[in-house]
């Protein structure tokens, strides 16, 4: 074995360990109740209530997202530097680049999560008392279920899918240096975003971001993200949606 590749194992152990750590505990204390979701969101938006969504939300993505980008950290350092001069422009990849994507996918999806939080409760601010009751009930979570459902049938979701596979991202949108790691993190997480925001906001107002949830859906964002690629994937998932969600509407 060379002394490079030796050094490039290493380095992808590291990494692949760190990431793994902050998920266990992520979700070590989501399971203390240090980071799931109260309630649903609702005006007015005070600096606190925001805050601690901001707190509980970083967690739960922490939680869910970074297992499911292990594959694709790893593969950022190993086909960065197994490719053309072009694609390791930049110095090629390196822990640090590897963090830098990191924290900037995260910072994406904590961003995303302010903007749905605030969308959210403009929205729900507008619903009849009787309609925001309804949000937590078996029937609502059947419905909202069925929502979920019909975006993962839809062509974007498999649009996004397909952008945010690890084999398919890493050989489109490798770039070398540091801006290039911050640019893949906001590309990678733009179409993660894209793959998985229904989910979120299902979270968010139908189960208050639910252990059980959060756990199947992590499963799920896991297994599209890795299988092979396939476009049944997804639907395959989508139509356990619609029989679960149908289930609970005829309950």
């Amino acid at each position: 074995m060379s002394q490079g590749h030796g050094v490039m194992k290493s380095e992808r152990l590291i990494l692949g360990f760190g990431v793994a750590v902050l998920a266990l505990v992520a979700w070590g204390l989501t399971i203390l109740n240090v980071g799931p979701m109260v309630g649903v969101p609702g005006l007015p938006i005070d600096f606190t209530s925001l805050s601690l969504f901001v707190l509980a939300w970083t967690l739960s993505m922490i939680a869910m997202m970074f297992p499911t980008a292990v594959p694709m950290l790893l593969m950022f350092l190993h086909v960065g530097r197994n490719s053309s001069e072009e694609i390791r422009a930049g110095g090629g990849p390196t822990p640090a680049k590897a963090v830098l994507f990191v924290g900037t996918y995260l910072g994406a999806w904590v961003g995303a999560g302010v903007a749905f939080y605030v969308a959210a409760a403009i929205v729900l601010s507008q619903l009849p008392i009787s309609y925001n009751l309804f949000i937590g009930t078996t029937l609502g979570v059947g419905l909202a279920l069925i929502l979920v459902a019909a975006y993962q049938l839809s062509p974007v979701k498999g649009e996004c899918l397909a952008r945010c596979h690890p084999n398919s991202f890493i050989f489109r949108y490798y770039r070398g240096g540091r801006f290039g790691a911050s640019r893949m993190g906001l590309e990678y997480a733009e179409y993660c975003v894209g793959c998985c925001w229904v989910m979120m906001i299902f979270l968010m107002v139908s189960a208050a971001m639910g252990l059980v949830w959060m756990a199947a859906f992590t499963a799920i964002i896991f297994a599209e993200r890795n299988l092979p690629l396939r476009s049944w994937v997804p639907k395959v998932f989508g139509v356990g949606f619609f029989v679960a969600g149908a289930a609970l509407v005829i309950i």
